[in-house]
């Protein structure tokens, strides 16, 4: 997943996995792994994919060239930290491909995200999450399926491990959570908080590095 979202930051016969959005093909002998089907990367809907295959990081980078760079309004390729990253603008969509060689094949993390208009991305957006004062959310990734709706966000905080720790706390304990687990270690930089309402489960971990607070929050809903 990480690899997925840097890519985004810089901007044989086939299996076929389709829908309203474009269709995206794989070669027949990869392995292919549904990452997310129904998530939003800071308001904006992607879908992802982890293919693993025998052949070559080129042999690879070839099937998506050939397979994208015709239908592109834009599109580049190129090496980037020892991976081959493949970008391909097919307006609303772009399509990613980060390809990492590994001692027997790749591993190939593949990305759509579709651009939405700024009134949408405000409404989707709508839903902030609490922060500390001066906090800054690095991401925030949002998933669905049938049963649950997730969500994860990346935090750094100018405020200390024990403020930004009794902030959540305080927070969520004033409109009815319950307190699961929660430890502070400022010895050790890190604390932990578990809090549920209901079906509603949220856990924030807590770590100094640099002098700053990174905050990891993942909050699931059962249900829908």
């Amino acid at each position: 997943m990480k690899n997925i979202l840097l890519v985004l930051l810089t901007l044989f016969s086939t299996q076929s996995y389709a829908s309203d959005w474009p269709e995206i093909e794989f070669p027949e002998t990869a392995k292919v792994e549904v990452v997310a089907d129904d998530m939003r990367y800071q308001g904006y809907p992607m879908k992802t994919w982890v293919v693993t295959d025998k052949q070559s990081q080129m042999m690879m980078a070839n099937f998506f060239k050939q397979q994208w760079q015709e239908k592109s309004e834009r599109f580049d390729a190129r090496m980037f930290d020892g991976d081959y990253v493949i970008n391909s603008m097919q307006r609303p969509y772009l399509l990613t491909a980060r390809i990492s060689q590994t001692y027997d094949g790749v591993v190939t993390y593949v990305g759509i995200t579709k651009d939405i208009s700024e009134t949408e991305l405000a409404r989707v957006n709508q839903q902030k999450f609490p922060k500390p004062h001066g906090a800054t959310v690095i991401s925030d990734i949002q998933s669905q399926d049938l049963f649950k709706q997730g969500r994860t966000l990346v935090l750094s905080s100018p405020q200390s491990l024990s403020a930004s720790y009794h902030y959540y706390r305080r927070h969520f304990q004033q409109r009815g959570w319950i307190e699961n687990s929660a430890i502070l270690d400022t010895n050790a930089g890190k604390a932990v908080l578990q809090m549920s309402q209901g079906t509603n489960l949220i856990d924030i971990s807590f770590n100094i590095k640099k002098s700053k607070v990174y905050i990891v929050a993942n909050q699931v809903t059962e249900g829908l």
